[in-house]
Protein backbone atom coordinates (compact mmCIF):
# COMPACT_ATOMS: atom_id res chain seq x y z
CA UNK A 1 0.00 0.00 0.00
CA UNK A 2 1.85 3.38 -0.86
CA UNK A 3 -0.33 6.15 1.45
CA UNK A 4 -0.28 10.02 1.21
CA UNK A 5 -2.98 11.97 3.56
CA UNK A 6 -5.88 10.62 2.44
CA UNK A 7 -4.93 9.43 -0.61
CA UNK A 8 -3.53 5.79 -1.14
CA UNK A 9 -3.29 2.65 -3.30
CA UNK A 10 -2.99 -0.85 -3.26
CA UNK A 11 -0.95 -2.76 -5.61
CA UNK A 12 -1.40 -6.58 -5.62
CA UNK A 13 0.77 -9.16 -7.91
CA UNK A 14 0.33 -12.08 -8.77
CA UNK A 15 1.45 -15.47 -11.09
CA UNK A 16 -1.85 -15.85 -12.55
CA UNK A 17 -5.01 -13.94 -13.77
CA UNK A 18 -7.33 -16.06 -11.65
CA UNK A 19 -4.91 -15.43 -8.39
CA UNK A 20 -4.74 -11.62 -9.04
CA UNK A 21 -8.26 -11.25 -9.38
CA UNK A 22 -8.74 -13.07 -6.18
CA UNK A 23 -6.33 -10.78 -4.14
CA UNK A 24 -8.07 -7.84 -5.92
CA UNK A 25 -11.31 -8.61 -4.87
CA UNK A 26 -9.80 -9.91 -1.00
CA UNK A 27 -7.50 -6.18 -0.79
CA UNK A 28 -10.92 -4.61 -1.25
CA UNK A 29 -13.03 -6.55 1.14
CA UNK A 30 -10.57 -5.77 3.56
CA UNK A 31 -9.76 -2.25 2.87
CA UNK A 32 -13.78 -1.71 2.88
CA UNK A 33 -13.71 -3.23 6.40
CA UNK A 34 -10.83 -1.62 7.65
CA UNK A 35 -12.90 1.48 7.00
CA UNK A 36 -15.79 0.32 8.62
CA UNK A 37 -13.77 -0.59 11.47
CA UNK A 38 -12.35 2.69 12.35
CA UNK A 39 -15.54 5.03 11.80
CA UNK A 40 -15.22 6.06 8.05
CA UNK A 41 -16.64 5.61 4.65
CA UNK A 42 -15.42 4.70 2.17
CA UNK A 43 -15.77 6.60 -1.61
CA UNK A 44 -16.52 3.61 -3.94
CA UNK A 45 -17.43 6.76 -6.72
CA UNK A 46 -13.68 7.68 -6.15
CA UNK A 47 -12.09 3.87 -6.27
CA UNK A 48 -10.79 2.69 -9.35
CA UNK A 49 -8.82 -0.51 -10.40
CA UNK A 50 -6.42 -0.82 -13.32
CA UNK A 51 -4.43 -3.89 -14.53
CA UNK A 52 -0.80 -3.78 -15.89
CA UNK A 53 -0.40 -6.92 -18.71
CA UNK A 54 -4.08 -7.89 -18.16
CA UNK A 55 -7.78 -6.68 -17.49
CA UNK A 56 -9.18 -7.64 -14.16
CA UNK A 57 -12.51 -8.42 -13.38
CA UNK A 58 -14.74 -5.57 -11.79
CA UNK A 59 -14.58 -6.06 -7.92
CA UNK A 60 -17.68 -5.23 -5.26
CA UNK A 61 -17.48 -3.09 -2.50
CA UNK A 62 -20.55 -3.43 -0.35
CA UNK A 63 -22.45 -5.13 -3.60
CA UNK A 64 -21.29 -1.99 -5.89
CA UNK A 65 -19.16 -2.55 -8.97
CA UNK A 66 -16.02 -0.87 -9.61
CA UNK A 67 -14.89 -1.33 -13.10
CA UNK A 68 -11.21 -1.99 -13.83
CA UNK A 69 -9.57 1.75 -16.64
CA UNK A 70 -7.24 1.72 -18.86
CA UNK A 71 -5.91 4.84 -16.61
CA UNK A 72 -6.20 6.24 -13.21
CA UNK A 73 -4.63 9.85 -11.29
CA UNK A 74 -2.98 9.78 -8.33
CA UNK A 75 -1.37 12.22 -6.43
CA UNK A 76 -1.46 14.19 -10.18
CA UNK A 77 -0.25 11.94 -12.01
CA UNK A 78 -1.88 9.48 -15.02
CA UNK A 79 -0.73 6.07 -14.28
CA UNK A 80 -1.74 4.32 -17.90
CA UNK A 81 -2.47 0.62 -17.87
CA UNK A 82 0.08 0.20 -20.90
CA UNK A 83 3.03 2.15 -19.00
CA UNK A 84 2.95 4.98 -21.16
CA UNK A 85 3.08 8.47 -20.65
CA UNK A 86 1.02 10.20 -23.57
CA UNK A 87 -2.31 10.93 -21.53
CA UNK A 88 -0.51 12.36 -19.09
CA UNK A 89 1.89 14.89 -21.00
CA UNK A 90 -1.46 16.07 -22.77
CA UNK A 91 -2.48 16.78 -19.26
CA UNK A 92 0.74 18.75 -18.62
CA UNK A 93 0.45 20.60 -21.73
CA UNK A 94 -2.59 21.76 -21.53
CA UNK A 95 -2.43 22.95 -18.06
CA UNK A 96 0.85 24.81 -19.77
CA UNK A 97 -1.16 26.43 -22.38
CA UNK A 98 -3.82 27.13 -19.88
CA UNK A 99 -1.05 29.06 -17.77
CA UNK A 100 -0.05 30.41 -20.77
CA UNK A 101 -3.27 32.16 -21.11
CA UNK A 102 -3.42 33.33 -17.90
CA UNK A 103 0.12 34.77 -18.12
CA UNK A 104 -1.04 36.76 -21.41
CA UNK A 105 -4.52 38.31 -20.26
CA UNK A 106 -3.91 38.31 -15.73
CA UNK A 107 -0.27 39.85 -16.90
CA UNK A 108 -1.01 42.08 -19.88
CA UNK A 109 -0.24 45.34 -17.17
CA UNK A 110 2.78 43.88 -15.86
CA UNK A 111 6.54 43.84 -16.63
CA UNK A 112 8.43 41.23 -18.76
CA UNK A 113 9.56 40.48 -15.67
CA UNK A 114 6.87 40.00 -13.55
CA UNK A 115 5.38 37.87 -16.52
CA UNK A 116 8.89 36.15 -16.25
CA UNK A 117 8.27 35.21 -12.75
CA UNK A 118 4.10 34.16 -13.38
CA UNK A 119 5.96 31.28 -16.13
CA UNK A 120 7.92 29.85 -13.08
CA UNK A 121 5.05 29.98 -11.03
CA UNK A 122 2.11 29.08 -13.19
CA UNK A 123 4.02 27.10 -16.49
CA UNK A 124 6.97 25.87 -14.96
CA UNK A 125 5.12 24.96 -11.80
CA UNK A 126 2.59 22.43 -13.58
CA UNK A 127 5.59 20.69 -15.20
CA UNK A 128 7.71 20.17 -12.23
CA UNK A 129 4.56 18.61 -10.48
CA UNK A 130 5.76 14.65 -10.30
CA UNK A 131 8.15 15.86 -12.98
CA UNK A 132 10.87 13.12 -11.78
CA UNK A 133 8.48 10.31 -12.31
CA UNK A 134 7.67 11.07 -15.70
CA UNK A 135 10.36 13.63 -17.28
CA UNK A 136 13.48 11.42 -17.64
CA UNK A 137 11.23 8.63 -18.81
CA UNK A 138 9.33 9.96 -21.71
CA UNK A 139 10.25 9.61 -25.30
CA UNK A 140 11.67 12.86 -27.19
CA UNK A 141 8.72 13.31 -29.20
CA UNK A 142 6.75 14.00 -26.43
CA UNK A 143 9.31 16.53 -24.57
CA UNK A 144 9.41 18.35 -27.35
CA UNK A 145 5.56 18.68 -27.36
CA UNK A 146 5.82 19.89 -23.50
CA UNK A 147 8.35 22.00 -25.00
CA UNK A 148 6.15 23.77 -27.97
CA UNK A 149 3.57 23.94 -24.48
CA UNK A 150 6.38 25.99 -22.69
CA UNK A 151 7.19 28.22 -25.89
CA UNK A 152 3.39 29.52 -25.88
CA UNK A 153 3.73 30.48 -22.28
CA UNK A 154 7.22 32.25 -23.14
CA UNK A 155 5.57 34.11 -26.40
CA UNK A 156 2.92 35.03 -23.50
CA UNK A 157 5.69 36.63 -21.45
CA UNK A 158 6.93 38.82 -24.32
CA UNK A 159 3.27 39.33 -25.72
CA UNK A 160 4.72 38.32 -29.11
CA UNK A 161 1.73 36.73 -31.59
CA UNK A 162 0.27 33.00 -30.39
CA UNK A 163 1.72 32.05 -33.91
CA UNK A 164 4.58 32.97 -36.38
CA UNK A 165 8.23 32.94 -36.74
CA UNK A 166 9.98 34.07 -33.47
CA UNK A 167 13.76 33.27 -31.77
CA UNK A 168 12.33 31.82 -28.77
CA UNK A 169 15.39 29.82 -27.73
CA UNK A 170 17.63 33.02 -27.72
CA UNK A 171 15.06 35.13 -25.54
CA UNK A 172 14.81 31.13 -23.37
CA UNK A 173 18.70 32.20 -23.13
CA UNK A 174 18.77 36.03 -22.48
CA UNK A 175 16.45 35.68 -19.80
CA UNK A 176 17.65 32.50 -18.35
CA UNK A 177 14.46 30.24 -19.25
CA UNK A 178 15.14 26.81 -19.00
CA UNK A 179 14.33 24.57 -21.88
CA UNK A 180 12.68 20.91 -21.08
CA UNK A 181 15.61 19.15 -21.40
CA UNK A 182 18.01 21.39 -19.20
CA UNK A 183 14.85 21.00 -16.43
CA UNK A 184 15.47 16.97 -17.36
CA UNK A 185 18.84 17.43 -16.43
CA UNK A 186 18.59 18.88 -13.53
CA UNK A 187 16.14 17.40 -11.89
CA UNK A 188 18.31 13.67 -12.54
CA UNK A 189 21.18 15.26 -11.35
CA UNK A 190 19.64 16.27 -8.11
CA UNK A 191 18.19 13.17 -7.76
CA UNK A 192 21.24 11.20 -8.16
CA UNK A 193 23.21 13.39 -5.61
CA UNK A 194 20.45 13.15 -2.99
CA UNK A 195 20.68 8.67 -3.65
CA UNK A 196 24.55 8.67 -4.07
CA UNK A 197 26.69 11.34 -3.08
CA UNK A 198 26.81 10.11 0.77
CA UNK A 199 27.61 6.38 -0.37
CA UNK A 200 29.99 6.85 -3.23
CA UNK A 201 33.33 6.52 -1.91
CA UNK A 202 31.76 3.08 0.07
CA UNK A 203 30.20 1.75 -2.83
CA UNK A 204 33.86 2.59 -4.50
CA UNK A 205 35.95 -0.98 -4.69
CA UNK A 206 38.94 -0.22 -2.69
CA UNK A 207 41.06 -2.36 -4.09
CA UNK A 208 42.96 -2.82 -8.01
CA UNK A 209 44.17 -0.28 -10.09
CA UNK A 210 43.17 3.55 -9.57
CA UNK A 211 41.37 3.91 -13.07
CA UNK A 212 39.91 7.23 -14.54
CA UNK A 213 36.67 6.34 -13.48
CA UNK A 214 37.29 4.92 -9.73
CA UNK A 215 38.85 8.57 -9.11
CA UNK A 216 35.94 10.33 -11.06
CA UNK A 217 33.61 8.36 -8.19
CA UNK A 218 31.67 6.61 -10.94
CA UNK A 219 29.71 3.49 -10.53
CA UNK A 220 29.48 0.60 -12.87
CA UNK A 221 27.16 1.38 -15.58
CA UNK A 222 24.05 -0.62 -15.00
CA UNK A 223 21.75 -2.52 -17.96
CA UNK A 224 20.07 -0.30 -19.53
CA UNK A 225 17.95 -2.75 -21.96
CA UNK A 226 13.84 -3.60 -21.84
CA UNK A 227 12.30 -2.06 -18.64
CA UNK A 228 15.53 -1.48 -17.06
CA UNK A 229 16.79 1.76 -18.77
CA UNK A 230 13.00 3.31 -17.17
CA UNK A 231 14.32 2.34 -13.83
CA UNK A 232 14.86 5.48 -11.49
CA UNK A 233 17.82 3.66 -10.20
CA UNK A 234 19.13 3.25 -13.70
CA UNK A 235 18.39 6.80 -14.55
CA UNK A 236 20.53 7.95 -11.41
CA UNK A 237 23.65 6.11 -11.77
CA UNK A 238 23.86 7.28 -15.36
CA UNK A 239 23.17 11.15 -13.98
CA UNK A 240 25.66 10.33 -11.24
CA UNK A 241 28.08 9.31 -12.99
CA UNK A 242 27.67 12.47 -15.19
CA UNK A 243 28.08 15.18 -12.54
CA UNK A 244 31.81 16.53 -12.30
CA UNK A 245 34.01 15.39 -9.95
CA UNK A 246 33.62 18.75 -7.50
CA UNK A 247 29.61 18.44 -7.30
CA UNK A 248 30.13 14.76 -6.14
CA UNK A 249 32.38 15.41 -3.79
CA UNK A 250 30.10 18.78 -2.16
CA UNK A 251 28.34 17.68 0.68
CA UNK A 252 26.19 20.96 1.44
CA UNK A 253 22.94 20.19 -0.60
CA UNK A 254 22.64 24.13 -0.92
CA UNK A 255 25.72 24.15 -2.72
CA UNK A 256 25.73 21.32 -4.50
CA UNK A 257 21.92 22.36 -5.90
CA UNK A 258 23.39 25.26 -7.06
CA UNK A 259 26.05 23.75 -8.62
CA UNK A 260 24.03 21.40 -10.33
CA UNK A 261 21.91 23.91 -11.58
CA UNK A 262 24.74 26.29 -13.42
CA UNK A 263 26.05 22.60 -14.97
CA UNK A 264 22.56 22.12 -16.14
CA UNK A 265 21.46 25.37 -17.13
CA UNK A 266 23.60 26.14 -20.28
CA UNK A 267 23.04 29.85 -21.05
Amino acid sequence: MFLYADDGTNVVAADSVEECNSKLQQAATDLALWYDKIGLSLNIKKSEVLGFGFVPDPIFINNSPIFPRSSIKFLGLIIQSDLKWNLHVDHVCSKIRAAAGRIRYEGRHFSVNDRRQLYFAWAQGSLCSNTLAFLPRINQGEKEKIQTACNSAIRAIFGLPRFGRSSITSLREQFHIPSVEMLTEKITLEAAWNRYQAFSEVETPVSGPITRARSNRNFIHPVQTGHRRHLLSTICVLAWNNLPLEIKMETRKTQAFQMIKKFAYKF
